[in-house]
């Protein structure tokens, strides 16, 4: 592994800026759909290896936000398939390279910072593990928060069970030290961090057995139209569209439903102006069940909110949830008292109005459950609400992006959050990936990427007690960030003794 490391900083010495370019590219194929977590241990240490030369270690926050430009540009490449799909192909440039961009400019400081204040070595590794955990806690929380490819999202089931505990910025922190580890020169200390990860994948496994998947007796189907984004919103395809969601809830099944899900805005229009749609949605709903939709939904003073939407067998809308995480520019513009006249990137002229905060909506005869719309999932810790739901419903529509990274990245994101919680997640997807995650993250069931369809399922039980994470939240990465932090600093003392 070494020598592989030696050849990849020959070519950097060549070519300084675009071989740290390839490193944070070649660290970001640690991500679905590739999973290659050698690519990270190659990425990172390859990165930190360049930077003991002394005619580099001048301009480490140079550099580093030349590895954070290539870490997000080449995982983040999709989100410009949404920018073509909206119409604003003139904008793709910013996605291609705008945001990650903006991005990297959380990871110069992480690099600049830990080369000025650490010698190449063990110490170095340890400080720059920390300040990128920081970091990735930022990056998720400041201006809306965007904990997007976090580096714990790399890893396979068995591992993923450590979010359990210390969820996934404590497993990403633990994950930043293993990628970084071979640039610490300290053999010892690879094989023993190597060591401890085969152990955690030993213990995931074990957790794996003694958690297996249970079932509530409750039957319910996802629903897959795979409608086109470009003829989503289109109004001569609506009746198109609809019917193809029709035809899909009809179908018989083996087993009695207690509820027919869509996907995240499967109705684009208000359909309680509509008193045909509501009556065509109590017609197809099962008896003394649910037709759970997606769509917008009227509030007051013109406000508008995308929802999730539950109709019973009298075309009544019974329960509602609005979306309370929305997406910058997409849902909303921010700077909307400056600029009042520019529209969002996606369909209608009028904002989205956010929601009050997550909810747990009960209906008769199905298990308490959590809403999440869209990449509302990809928010650790902000996923529940009290009283505690049996079971999370992720509505999302990732056709924006195409065949693309976009849609097995969030899937990968999404079923951590089961993991995390202890609860299962049913991730409805207007063009996949519709799936059942078990309350361990097991994907049981789903349909792939543009897969034109539906899945009937026994929905999972939740753990029989909460997990760790769910009861102390981030409270374990905060005591790994000081503890790392503390070390960081003897292991310096030593160094220089």
């Amino acid at each position: 592994m070494y020598g592989i490391l030696s050849t990849l900083t020959s070519f950097a010495g060549r070519y300084p800026r675009l071989a740290i370019f390839l490193f944070g590219g070649l660290a970001s194929l640690s991500f679905a759909p590739f999973n290659c977590f050698p690519a990270g241990i190659f990425g990172f240490s390859g990165l930190l290896y360049c930077l003991t030369y002394p005619s580099w270690s001048n301009r480490p926050y140079f550099y580093g936000w030349w590895f954070g430009f290539g870490y997000f540009t080449i995982g983040l490449y999709w989100i410009a398939n949404g920018l073509k799909t909206a119409g604003f192909w003139y904008l793709m440039p910013l996605g291609w390279f705008g945001l990650p961009a903006f991005l990297a400019l959380f990871i110069a400081p992480v690099v600049g910072l830990s080369c000025t204040w650490m010698r190449p070595g063990l110490a170095r590794c340890l400080l720059f593990t920390v300040l990128w955990s920081i970091a990735e806690y930022l990056r998720g929380h400041i201006l809306t928060g965007f904990p997007w490819n976090l580096n714990g999202y790399t890893w396979p089931l068995e591992i993923l069970q450590v979010s359990s505990i210390i969820g996934i910025y404590g497993l990403s922190l633990l994950t930043t030290l293993l990628f970084v580890s071979l640039a610490s020169k300290n053999r010892t200390f690879v094989a023993g961090y190597i060591i401890l990860f085969v152990g955690l994948y030993g213990w995931g496994h074990q957790r794996l057995t003694q958690f297996p998947t249970e079932r509530t007796g409750i039957n319910i189907r996802l629903v897959q139209a795979a409608i086109p984004q470009q003829l989503k919103w289109v109004a001569g395809h609506f009746e198109e569209n609809f019917n193809k969601h029709l035809g899909l809830s009809m179908m018989e099944g083996e087993r009695p439903l207690k509820a027919i899900i869509w996907a995240e805005a499967s109705i684009p229009t208000f359909i309680t102006d509509y008193p045909v749609l509501m009556g065509t949605l109590a017609a197809i709903a099962p008896p003394q069940g649910y037709m759970i939709v997606g769509g917008p939904r009227h509030g007051v003073d013109n406000q508008i909110y995308t929802s999730t939407l539950v109709v019973n067998t009298q075309g009544q809308l019974i329960a509602s949830y609005d979306k309370f995480h929305l997406v910058p520019f997409g849902e909303y513009f921010p700077l909307r008292k400056i600029f009042p006249h520019v529209s969002k990137l996606t369909h209608g002229e009028t904002d989205y109005t956010a929601g009050l905060q997550a909810q747990t909506l009960t209906v008769e005869g199905l298990p308490p459950f959590s809403p999440l719309i869209c990449y509302e999932a990809i928010f650790p810790g902000a996923v529940v609400a009290t009283p505690r739901p049996d079971w999370m419903l992720n509505q999302t529509n990732d056709a924006w992006y195409g065949y693309s990274s976009g849609p097995f990245q969030h899937l990968q994101i999404v079923r951590t959050r089961a993991v995390e919680e202890g609860i299962p997640l049913v991730r409805s997807a207007n063009n996949g990936i519709s799936a059942v995650v078990d309350a361990s993250g097991r994907i049981t069931e789903q349909l792939g990427l543009d897969a034109f369809g539906f899945i009937d399922f026994d929905l999972p039980k939740a753990l029989p007690t909460p997990t760790l994470y769910s009861q102390y939240r981030d409270l374990a990465f905060f005591i790994l960030i000081f503890a790392l932090g503390l070390v960081s600093f003897i292991v310096r003392r030593r160094q220089h003794a």
